[in-house]
């Protein structure tokens, strides 16, 4: 019976899903505070500004070009007053609930285990108190997309 167990589970593939092609990370730069892995918090108001950084490294094992990403945020809650990097070109979206953010595309070409060029994103929180995620969304190369989400909460408490 041993034998027929290990047979079984011989014949039987593993896991087929691809595996990512990238490693997504948001960094907290400024205005955001909180552990990192864990909940960043932020006070909205007029005139204070938050800033992440959006890493993206090439695990595909071979060359990639061509990255997209889109960040999707509550616009009416977090409001995008700039963005920096090399070569990064973004716009806004805002195609309804779940499909409201920033979307970002970058042509340069990525060889394995190397990462494109940070993105840094400014925002603006409004004073609402909310608890939601930054969710990124990552493709290149016609790869399964990659998501990674940072929770946040912006406290309008006094």
């Amino acid at each position: 019976m041993t034998a027929a167990v290990a047979l079984s589970l011989a014949v039987v593939p593993a896991a087929s899903a691809e595996p990512d092609f990238a490693t997504v990370a948001l960094t907290k730069v400024s205005g955001w505070s909180g552990p990192a892995g864990g909940t960043w918090t932020t006070r909205g108001g007029t005139t204070a500004r938050q800033k992440f950084d959006l890493g993206v490294t090439n695990v595909a094992g071979h060359d990639e070009q061509g990255l997209s990403v889109f960040l999707s945020f509550p616009t009416d809650r977090l409001d995008v007053t700039g963005y920096t990097g090399d070569g990064w070109d973004c716009w806004d979206v805002n195609d309804g609930p779940g499909a409201e953010g920033l979307r970002c595309t970058q042509d340069h070409l990525i060889v394995h285990e190397e990462a494109w060029p940070t993105l840094t994103v400014e925002t603006r929180a409004f004073s609402i108190w909310t608890q939601d995620t930054l969710d990124v969304y990552a493709e290149a190369g016609g790869h399964d997309e990659v998501h990674a989400a940072q929770p946040f909460l912006i406290d309008t408490s006094t």
